[in-house]
């Protein structure tokens, strides 16, 4: 459910995205028409506003940038729940801006752009810097700053039946990413270039320290840091192209664990007559390694009906691991039914991961309408580690294959087939669960997939797709892996007029497993329709609109961890509606420059096992103010409502006022 939830909110999000994502670059009259009316371009471009026609003369140097505010009119409801899913503040916001530079009579510097979203405060901001001299070199900077949080009250949490709304499983998480490419001689056919990419996270969350019959959530600190350096060379040749990249990557992974306050955990009777709580603890775990890698691309067309294309990575990581564990209050060790009041662990471990992926492929021509498309793909992984002076160690092998062949025919120029087989293939050897009386464990697959599709263009304004993927398995390496499933996809596109264009998709999965691979029955199924209206070619109004329904049933059967004996069942059944829609109105009131008006919004209904409202509405607003400068407005109202989960739903109104600087 969070999942088809998440889906439309973004979708609602995705309505807002004038405001929240960066600014493309300025189009002319042309790229907005339809084929047909390109022969018209020339009486459009005399339809262009003022506005459009001063943003053309800005000479070399070109900024446009959107500034304002947000307001919140209070979250009424569960907090901890609309941060997790919507988390948008109040305050004032860079909602965008995009800054370039083209300045082709310089030595050194012919191109230059910044532009950037969502500074201020937002969950998501994005900025990018890039500048180029063709001839010589091409800089790009990219940085993105990601906050996440989740704290749903109903997920993780053992004391719900008592009123108690905690997540004993949160976090509360920035996450920072800034990657760098310099390309020398861009447009020559030997390029080198050079990377660097560095990934941090850091926050604050809930976990469990986990003793024999008791759990106590505790605060805990994440801290985490990713440094990735990387050079290579790529050769563009007529006929050949080859990439060769080496690079190396420091990483390091905490996490800490620490009270000093007395804690019950949450088995709140005594055992065996006492009572077990924890009073004081630090506990805190490191993964520091490092990697080298190697990565190889080549793509080839050693004759005019034959394509060939071939890519090799290799890296081979190295961790070590430090554990460190003090706790003092009343525990007691399950196995000799002794109670105990203090605990001090200390654990040093390291382990090796050498990891090869390889894939080759071949598109073969050999007549005018036919063409045999093969690729075969291999990843092999093996891990081994061991504690440091003891004789405990640990060990996991994986190996993945699959194989596919395809034939596509054009049997008319309107009409072609697909067909094609894959074989997939692989196995795995891990430790063995210590419920199980074996040191380690071996599971196999092998899978089976007949491949089809067609492609049929009844005019050149109606066009319909469609492919089939029925796979057969009698072995899987997991228990939720899918076994014997159909899966289908047809997509139609109608074009009813150069302005209004129609579609719709249908999908649907279904799965069920044999006996002998453990029962499990997962069926999901989703249809769509839509459209896109563009009267006079979207001068005026402009409209989009979209309506899905979707279903998804999953049945599985499972073992309770208290008594390995008995056997449960698991059914999840969710069936749900999805709609989104915007339209907007440049409204023809004898100005010079035209109001904006949009109005439109998301909405997710669902009912099931953990039926869920979901509604959005949003309207916009642009108004000129003077030359170059235009008054921006937007309100959205969230209303999240589950019936079974009252206290997890939250409702909020919303707005943004700003001006915009073009």
């Amino acid at each position: 459910m969070k999942t088809l939830l998440l889906a439309a909110i973004l979708g609602g999000l995705a309505l807002g995205q004038e405001a929240q994502k960066p600014p493309e670059p300025a189009k002319t009259a042309e790229d907005n028409k339809p084929a047909a009316q390109e022969t018209k371009a020339t009486e459009e471009k005399k339809t262009e506003t003022p506005a459009e026609a001063a943003t053309d003369t800005q000479g070399p140097f070109r900024i446009e940038f959107e500034v304002g505010a947000r307001w919140n009119q209070g979250i009424q409801g569960d907090l901890n729940t609309y941060r997790s899913i919507v988390n948008l503040g109040e305050g004032p916001r860079l909602m965008n801006w995009d800054a370039s530079l083209e300045k082709p009579s310089l030595k050194w510097l012919e191109k230059a752009h910044f532009r950037g979203y969502g500074w201020g405060g937002d969950p998501a901001a994005w900025m990018q810097f890039g500048v180029e001299q063709s001839k010589y070199y091409r800089l790009s900077i990219d940085h993105r700053s990601t906050a996440y949080f989740s704290a749903m009250p109903s997920f993780a949490n053992p004391l719900i039946d008592r009123g108690i709304l905690v997540n004993q499983r949160s976090y509360d998480t920035r996450r920072r990413m800034t990657d760098a490419e310099l390309t020398l001689f861009p447009l020559h056919r030997i390029t080198p270039y050079f990377g660097f990419t560095r990934d941090t996270g850091v926050g604050r969350g809930v976990s469990n320290f986990v003793s024999d019959a008791n759990e106590y959530p505790v605060l805990t600190n994440l801290d985490d840091r990713t440094n990735l350096f990387r050079g290579g060379v790529r050769m563009e040749f007529r006929s050949f192209h080859l990439t060769l990249e080496q690079g190396g990557i420091l990483f390091r992974d905490g996490q800490a664990l620490g009270t000093s306050n007395r804690n019950l955990g949450n088995l709140t009777v005594p055992y065996l007559g006492q009572t077990l709580f924890l009073s004081n603890l630090v506990q805190d775990y490191s993964v520091e390694g490092s990697s080298v890698f190697s990565k190889g691309y080549v793509t080839a067309q050693p004759v005019s009906w034959l394509d060939l294309s071939g890519a090799f990575q290799f890296s081979q990581p190295r961790n070590d691991v430090t554990y460190r564990q003090s706790n003092q209050g009343n525990f007691v060790d399950i196995e000799t039914l002794l109670f105990f009041n203090s605990q001090n662990l200390r654990i040093l471990g390291a382990s090796n991961q050498p990891h090869a992926t390889a894939n080759f492929g071949a598109e073969l021509r050999p007549y005018r309408r036919f063409r045999i498309i093969g690729s075969i793909m291999t990843d092999r992984l093996h891990n081994s580690s061991n504690l440091v002076n003891t004789p405990i160690a640990d060990r996991l092998e994986w190996t993945y294959n699959t194989q596919q062949v395809e034939a596509i025919t054009e049997v008319t120029h309107r009409f072609s087939l697909r067909g094609g087989y894959r074989y997939t293939w692989g196995d795995t050897l891990a430790r063995a669960p210590f419920l199980v009386q074996m040191t380690s464990e071996h599971a196999d697959m092998k899978r089976h997939s007949a491949l089809a599709g067609a492609v049929y263009r009844l005019t050149d304004r109606i066009s319909f797709n469609a492919d089939v993927d029925i796979t057969r398995s009698d072995r899987v390496l997991f228990r939720t892996s899918l076994s014997d499933y159909e899966r289908l996809r047809m997509r139609g596109r109608y074009q009813v007029r150069d302005n209004l264009q129609l579609y719709g998709t249908f999908q649907y999965l279904n799965n069920s497993n044999p006996p002998q691979l453990n029962p499990y029955e997962f069926r999901s199924q989703q249809t769509a329709l839509g459209l896109h209206w563009l009267p006079r070619g979207g001068k005026t109004v402009q409209m989009i609109a979209e309506y899905a329904r979707s279903t998804i049933r999953s049945d599985l059967t499972f073992r309770e961890p208290q008594f390995l004996s008995a056997i449960d069942r698991s059914f999840y059944r969710e069936n749900s509606h999805n709609f989104t829609g915007l339209l907007t109105w440049r409204m023809a009131l004898g100005w010079t420059m035209q109001p904006e008006l949009s109005m439109g919004g998301s909405m997710f209904v669902s009912n099931g096992n953990r039926p869920t409202n979901y509604y959005q509405p949003v309207v916009r607003l642009r108004a000129p103010l003077f030359a170059h400068v235009d008054l921006v407005s937007e309100y959205r109202w969230y209303g999240v409502s589950q019936p079974f989960y009252l206290y997890e739903g939250f409702r909020s109104h919303q707005g943004i006022v700003g001006v915009r600087v073009h």
